[in-house]
C-alpha cells in the first residue's frame, strides 16, 4: 500500500489575524477547524501587531479562563515563527487611515492595511473579528472563519481569490516580509 501524499498546499499568502492565531492557544470550538485550515496553506502573514496582541490576549485568558489555555510559552514562539511578519511602514499607516467603515478599530485597520498591502499575493484573510469581516467584505476580500461545522473554508472562494484578488491593491509596492519566514 503507498502512502498517501501530503495535500497540496494552497496557493498565494493567507493573511492570520490575531483573533484567528488566539485559536491555536485558546481552545475554542473554532480551534480545530483553523488549525485544519491553516495546514493547508504553504504561506501564513501576520502583522506586527500580532506580536504584542498575541501574548496580551493569551495573558487575558488565562485569567478569565485558564482550562482553556495551552500552557507553555514556547508554543506561542512556535507560532509567530510560523508565519511571515508584515512590519509597520509609512504605506500601512496611510491604507489603515482610510479603512472603512469608520468603526473598524484603528489595530484592526491595521491588519486590514497590512493584508491588503500583500496585493495579488494575498488570497484571503483568517479572522474571526465581526467588524473585520465586514470591512474586508466591503474591501472584496475573501475571508476565512472556519467554525467546524462546515468545510474547513469557501474552497472555490478562496481558489478564485489566490487567481484574482479584486479588491486587493497592486499599485505596483509590495510590501517586504520578514525574511527568516521564508515567504
Amino acid at each position: 500500500m503507498a502512502d498517501a501524499e501530503p495535500p497540496e498546499r494552497r496557493a498565494g499568502i493567507l493573511y492570520v489575524d490575531t483573533s484567528a492565531l488566539l485559536k491555536l492557544l485558546v481552545r475554542e470550538a473554532e480551534s480545530e477547524a483553523i488549525e485544519i485550515e491553516l495546514v493547508q496553506w504553504a504561506r501564513l502573514a501576520t502583522s506586527i501587531v500580532t506580536e504584542v496582541e498575541l501574548p496580551r490576549a493569551v495573558s487575558r485568558a488565562r485569567e478569565d479562563r485558564p482550562d482553556a489555555v495551552i500552557h507553555g510559552s514556547v508554543i506561542l514562539q512556535g507560532i509567530l515563527a510560523a508565519v511571515a511578519i508584515v512590519p509597520l511602514n509609512d504605506a500601512i499607516v496611510a491604507g489603515a487611515r482610510d479603512v472603512g467603515p469608520v468603526h473598524v478599530g484603528a489595530l484592526d485597520a491595521i491588519h486590514i492595511a497590512s493584508a491588503t498591502s500583500l496585493g495579488r499575493d494575498l488570497s484571503a484573510v483568517a479572522t474571526y473579528d465581526k467588524r473585520m469581516q465586514d470591512a474586508l467584505a466591503l474591501a472584496r476580500v475573501t475571508v476565512l472563519a472556519p467554525d467546524g461545522d462546515q468545510p474547513s473554508a469557501n474552497d472555490q472562494q478562496a481558489q478564485d481569490a489566490a487567481e484574482d484578488t479584486p479588491g486587493t491593491p497592486d499599485d505596483g509596492e509590495s510590501t517586504t516580509l520578514s525574511p527568516a519566514n521564508g515567504i
